[in-house]
């Protein structure tokens, strides 16, 4: 995935370079400023920022159990957050003395997650996960619990019933087509055959002198 983006970077600047004799400077600014900062659903204004270890709000989550190698199964919530084109799947610990707050104690990429219901056990979900920080490992108190299960790229979550199940499925896949629906508009002026032309009228407007009435 990220080499795929330097070539493609690499490729619109050598693009501008050969039709303009300059290289891009923040192409994407004026692009970036149309896009939509919000998800298919409203979440708390920690969510978007959280990080391992982040406290942040349960009303969103939806209560479910996953097993970790060496820690058990655990009461867990699971919470899939898009915003603009960053996107990411939260797993939050309740918090032991705050009903409504959790703690994060996994993350993990929301783009390729391509969640499956399994077919002999209608209550499990599995998630394919493409990357996992190892910083998390770092993380006292943690790194027990989730670094090992996480390095053979999978996690099973189970849930209470089958349509909680499903439920979950749907929300995780409603906020990638958002994440998904963000990519596609800040990419879809770069692969325009006019891009650097419109490019280059905008940067000449905004370069202009404004003269007095």
């Amino acid at each position: 995935m990220v080499d795929a983006v330097k070539v493609f970077i690499l490729h619109l600047q050598l693009k501008a370079f050969i039709c303009t004799g300059k290289l891009l400077e923040k192409p994407l600014l004026h692009v970036m400023s149309s896009i939509p900062t919000a998800s298919g659903r409203t979440h708390a204004s920690d969510l978007s920022s959280a990080s391992f270890g982040s406290e942040v709000s349960l009303g969103s989550g939806i209560p479910c159990r996953i097993a970790f190698s060496n820690a058990g199964t655990r009461d867990i919530y699971l919470i899939p957050v898009a915003r603009v084109t960053y996107g990411k799947l939260l797993l939050v610990e309740k918090h032991p003395f705050r009903s409504q707050r959790g703690v994060v104690i996994a993350i993990a990429p929301l783009a390729g997650l391509s969640p499956r219901i399994d077919e002999d056990h209608p209550t499990w979900l599995h998630l394919r996960i493409r990357e996992f920080d190892p910083s998390f490992a770092a993380k006292k108190g943690y790194k027990s619990k989730a670094a090992n299960y996480a390095a053979d790229g999978r996690w099973t979550i189970g849930f209470s019933n089958a349509e909680a199940c499903e439920a979950a499925r749907l929300v995780i896949l409603q906020e990638t087509t958002m994440q998904r629906s963000s990519v596609r508009s800040v990419l879809a002026p770069l692969l325009e055959n006019n891009f650097l032309g419109n490019l280059s009228d905008g940067q000449n407007e905004g370069d202009a002198p404004t003269q007095g009435v």
